[in-house]
């Protein structure tokens, strides 16, 4: 190995053999890896060992499927993430990853290598297949109904019988169906596909779906009875699910995906149509909200690692800058890389349905707060106000406690009315302790607040601010209030502002689980 890669490994091995995060380094523009840490040796998909100087496109299949987004990250030096990655050992069942790929500088930033970091997302990627499976066994069941239903036509009680199950069985569904005739006419459209549709009639017709403003993902116009009844009623299955754009009166816009298909009679004729609509609005904003989150993972952890490796690189050079000051600004970059680093293994535990570990001990909330004050007090001076106890004493973990107000207090600061002033109040109760998070501003939607704790969901106000964010911060405050045994209340309204509280048992222990 050329000295010039030696040092530059040498030089970032100690951080990332530390992460939780299955991360690599390689080097030269072939991609040779120089080191793997030993969360990336403990994937599902790793060979035991990692050989020595092997090329990251032929270490696992599926690997050269990153190829080209190493090739780009190494020629352009930018960050770069590939999601829904397959990877596996020969025979092995795959592992789906998003791929997080950055530049590895060298001296004077040139480009030496690559950091390569692969994140579990197995689980949502099969939830997806689930979910999908799901809906074509109903169709299925629906259209196996619809032509028992037929079959028995000459049988009127029970045809009658057969029609009140199928209405009832339509009327529970979540997706939105409308079963056409033979002639086109509308026989029934259930509840939810009035509701999807936006039609107010309990009995709507082939004129109110011609009325439906839908749209290609383009923006060109969809002409529902040539484009979705015409080829139902020819008997045509969608071979694919269509995802359109529906527009309502109110303004508001539905992604939609369509489907159907038609049931034939003994002499293979068309009896019975049906056009299914799948409202996916909440999934394809969720999706967007955690692609910029991703994005905005890669944006902060590289730059937080290059304000260090230029720090590092000044002190090398030794160009009389205070080594000291030098020092301290690694020690923060780092610092706050960790920072992210545990956030994303905290809410990715708290979304495996396990509880935050806690280092319980004798700590002072108040003296808590006072220190996230201070901390904020460098960006934002004096706008931050402490009212309550002189002292609030109790046994809970103050490192996790810290985290959990500072997000709190950030958040106030960032959305809330600019200049007003933040208040936390730290009060004790009989047994139980609180510090409420005060902020002027717009208030939280209802529809918001309902959501608001998932993860990677942030409010319409966050997002048309502008201001970055992941998304996890509340989800990370949830946890860690769980894991006390307590919980987090939010109060929001336009006269009174947004306040929440964080309610805690003063002594945490018996809340802990065992083991």
């Amino acid at each position: 190995m050329p000295d010039a890669d030696r040092d530059l490994i040498h030089r970032y091995r100690p951080a990332v053999e530390r992460s939780p995060l299955p991360t690599l380094l390689t080097v030269t523009e072939q991609h040779i890896i120089r080191y793997a840490n030993p969360a990336f040796c403990g994937l599902p998909f790793m060979p035991p060992g990692v050989p020595p100087a092997v090329r990251f496109t032929s270490l696992f299949e599926g690997a050269e499927a990153l190829g080209a987004l190493l090739d780009r990250v190494f020629r352009d030096g930018v960050t770069d993430v590939a999601t829904g990655v397959a990877l596996a050992c020969s025979g092995e069942k795959p592992f789906h990853g998003t791929a997080i790929v950055a530049p590895l500088l060298g001296e004077r930033t040139r480009q030496r290598g690559l950091v390569v970091q692969i994140l579990d997302t197995t689980e949502q990627v099969t939830a997806r297949a689930r979910e999908a499976q799901a809906a074509r066994d109903l169709q299925e069941a629906n259209e196996r109904l619809l032509v028992a239903g037929i079959r028995e036509q000459e049988l009127a009680e029970r045809a009658s019988q057969s029609a009140a199950e199928l209405r009832a069985l339509l009327d529970a569904m979540s997706q939105g169906v409308t079963v056409f005739g033979a002639t086109g006419k509308v026989v029934l459209v259930n509840p939810a596909g009035r509701a999807m549709l936006g039609l107010t009639s309990e009995s709507p017709t082939l004129e109110d779906h011609r009325r439906c403003d839908f749209r290609r993902p383009d923006g060109a116009p969809l002409d529902f009875e040539r484009d979705v009844l015409s080829r139902v009623m020819r008997g045509e299955p969608f071979a694919k699910e269509d995802e359109v754009l529906l527009y309502l009166r109110d303004g508001a816009v539905r992604h939609i995906v369509l489907s159907g298909g038609a049931v034939r009679d003994a002499q293979g004729r068309v009896a019975l149509a049906m056009s299914l609509y799948r409202d996916v609005t909440q999934v394809r904003e969720l999706e967007q909200v955690r692609e910029q989150c991703l994005s905005f993972v890669a944006h902060d952890l590289r730059s937080t690692m290059t304000g260090a490796m230029y720090a590092a690189e000044i002190i090398g050079m030794n160009r009389g800058h205070d080594p000291q000051l030098l020092a301290e600004r690694i020690v923060r970059s780092l610092g706050r890389t960790d920072e992210m680093i545990r956030t994303l293994v905290d809410v990715q535990r708290l979304r495996a349905g396990h509880r935050l570990p806690l280092m319980l001990g004798a700590c002072d909330l108040v003296a808590i707060a006072r220190e996230v004050i201070d901390d904020l007090a460098s960006f934002h001076d004096g706008r931050v106000i402490l009212r309550g106890e002189a002292s609030v004493e109790g046994t809970w973990s103050a490192g996790e406690l810290r985290r959990a107000i500072w997000n709190l207090a950030s958040n106030a600061l960032r959305y809330g009315a600019a200049g007003a002033p933040v208040v936390l109040t730290v009060e004790k109760t009989s047994g139980r302790a609180a510090v409420a998070v005060h902020n002027e501003g717009p208030p939280i939607s209802a529809e918001d607040q309902a959501r608001l704790f998932a993860p990677f969901v942030r409010t319409r106000t966050a997002v048309a601010s502008g201001q970055r964010g992941w998304g996890l911060g509340l989800t990370f405050v949830h946890g860690c209030a769980e894991a006390h045994g307590g919980r987090v209340r939010l109060e929001s309204s336009a006269e009174r502002g947004t306040t929440f509280t964080l309610e805690l048992p003063l002594d945490a222990r018996p809340h802990q689980q065992p083991g």
